[in-house]
C-alpha cells in the first residue's frame, strides 16, 4: 500500500500568528481562503507516494537529522509563484542556514536510494500561506507581496516525516515520526 509523505521543518506556532497578524492587517485579506494554520511548515522534501512497508527503513536511514543543530531562520519578505503568468501560490519567504541547505541536499541523495527522484529545482525555502483559486483579486496580493516588514527571526527544533491525505476538503496531514534537532552549546 503506497502513502504520499513529505518532509518538514515545524514552524512554531507563535511565528503562524505573526505571519496572519501581518496579513489580517489589510481588509482584503478577509475575501482569501488561507492555508490553515497547523498546515503552515517548511517543506524540506516532498517524497511522493511510497510504498508503507518503506517508512521504518527510510526514517533509519535519515536518523542524520538528529544530529542537524535547532535552526535559526528569518522570515523575510512575500512572494507569489507563478504558473503561465497567473498567480497560483502566495508565500512567505525564507533565510536559513547553510547547515539546512546542506541537509536538504542529503536528503535529496539519501531518499534517491528509495527510489525518489531528485528535485530538479534549486530548493527555494518558502511557508506557503494561500493557494490562488480564482485570479480576480491577485491585485491585493501584488501589494502585499509588496509588503515590508521587520524580519522575524525564530528557531525550530524539529523535522517532521509527514502523510499526507488528499480529500474532498483538502489535505490533512499526520505526523508519522520527528527528528529531534540539537540544541545549540
Amino acid at each position: 500500500m503506497k502513502i504520499r509523505t513529505f518532509l518538514a521543518l515545524e514552524i512554531p506556532d507563535n511565528v503562524k500568528e505573526k505571519i496572519f497578524n501581518l496579513i489580517n492587517d489589510f481588509d482584503e485579506a478577509k475575501f482569501f481562503k488561507w492555508e490553515q494554520k497547523n498546515k503552515i511548515h517548511l517543506t524540506l522534501k516532498f517524497l511522493g507516494d511510497i510504498e508503507k512497508n518503506l517508512i521504518p527503513e527510510i526514517i533509519a536511514k535519515l536518523n542524520f537529522l538528529n544530529n542537524l543543530s535547532t535552526q535559526t531562520l528569518e522570515l523575510t519578505n512575500f512572494g507569489l509563484f507563478y504558473h503561465k503568468k497567473e498567480p497560483k501560490i502566495f508565500w512567505a519567504g525564507l533565510n536559513v542556514s547553510d547547515e539546512l541547505i546542506n541537509a536538504v541536499d542529503l536528503l535529496e541523495d539519501c531518499l534517491y536510494k528509495f527510489g525518489i527522484e531528485k528535485e530538479k529545482r534549486n530548493f527555494k525555502p518558502h511557508l506557503t500561506l494561500l493557494r490562488v483559486k480564482n485570479s480576480a483579486k491577485t491585485d491585493f496580493l501584488s501589494k502585499l507581496k509588496d509588503f515590508n516588514f521587520e524580519p522575524i527571526v525564530f528557531e525550530s527544533d524539529t523535522i517532521v516525516f509527514y502523510k499526507s491525505e488528499l480529500l474532498p476538503t483538502g489535505s490533512v496531514y499526520k505526523s508519522l515520526y520527528n527528528f529531534q534537532l540539537k540544541k545549540r552549546s
